[in-house]
């Protein structure tokens, strides 16, 4: 065999090796998490938006700042995402939405980007198109026109209840409560039996938990320890670490996750009065497999912390 041959073949090996690791994976969901921050700028800890890879599709909730950055560093590319959807439509959550629309159109993407979100997100996809239209007007002209449909935006508008479904993968959307915000989702994902819940901003909620029953991995909104929130508790419209606690304790998923957070300082220990169960404090770019167990950054949650001892009784 010749050194071309021998090259066709390595090649050929190689790609039959990831698509063998590839099916391996097919039940198993990747969470990513992008960006776990809040709306005070930080170089460490980008907006609000986690990527979840599911039966082959890529799909993204919330997209703040950064997020094209850390998808690229994820070693995604913007145009791959299948579908957006939005918790609520406070600038820290919804702000990336240009560069993930833009550059993915740039780097290739040739169908409208699907966006779910609550009322309101039809408008705003809308005003984006008005506000963007020098820079796609000259995208489109020749002599390299990029494809019209690609710029497009696919915006829905949605209440509690399933709202995708390819027969691999559902999604469903719940309301929670984030004060005078209104509507604010959370989202369920299911898929091959497992499941993962991504709270959005809210404070303790009822219907959060209800949904979250049995879900392998919980996301859930802490801003920080309730001691070091000076706003009176009937006035916080975001959870504290005290109340993701209760909400574990409750759910009591394989592994709890706490992000959206603006003071580490006491974070564990306030979960910890709650729950003594598996979870984590989120850092951008943490990697969750969700499948027979959970793991992050090749950490297993079973009858593990954060720091990998084990949960105090």
């Amino acid at each position: 065999m010749g050194p071309s041959l021998r090259l066709i073949a390595l090649l050929l090996s190689l790609c039959m090796i990831d698509n063998i690791a590839a099916s391996a994976r097919s039940d198993e969901m990747r969470v990513t998490l992008l960006g776990t921050g809040t709306p005070f700028p930080s170089a460490e800890r980008f907006g609000s938006a986690i990527l979840v890879g599911v039966a082959g599709k890529r799909f993204l909730f919330d997209c703040g700042r950064g997020v094209v950055i850390r998808l690229t560093q994820s070693g995604v590319n913007p145009k791959d995402i299948d579908g957006l959807f939005l918790t609520h439509l406070h600038s820290d959550h919804v702000v990336g939405i240009p560069d993930l629309w833009l550059s993915g159109w740039f780097l290739g993407r040739t169908k409208p980007l699907p966006i779910w979100g609550p009322p309101g997100t039809r408008s705003m996809a809308e005003h984006l198109v008005q506000a963007f239209g020098f820079d796609i007007r000259i995208r489109q002209a020749p002599p390299d026109p990029l494809p019209a449909k690609g710029v497009e935006i696919d915006a829905k508008e949605i209440e509690q209840g399933e709202i995708y479904n390819d027969g691999l993968a559902r999604v469903s959307a719940f309301p929670v409560d984030h004060g005078t915000v209104k509507p604010a989702f959370g989202y369920r994902i299911d898929s091959a039996g497992h499941s993962v819940v991504i709270s959005g901003d809210t404070k303790f909620c009822q219907n959060l938990v209800d949904f979250a029953k049995g879900a392998d991995c919980l996301i859930h909104a802490a801003w920080s320890a309730g001691w070091k929130n000076s706003t009176p508790p009937s006035k916080r419209s975001i959870a504290s670490a005290e109340d993701a606690g209760r909400v574990f304790a409750i759910v009591k998923p394989k592994l709890g996750v706490v992000y959206h957070y603006k003071d580490e300082e006491g974070l564990g220990d306030a979960v910890r009065k709650e729950y003594n169960g598996p979870f984590v404090i989120a850092r951008d770019l943490m990697v969750i497999n969700v499948g027979k167990t959970v793991t992050w950054n090749g950490k297993s949650s079973a009858g593990t912390t954060p720091d990998g001892d084990k949960p105090r009784r």
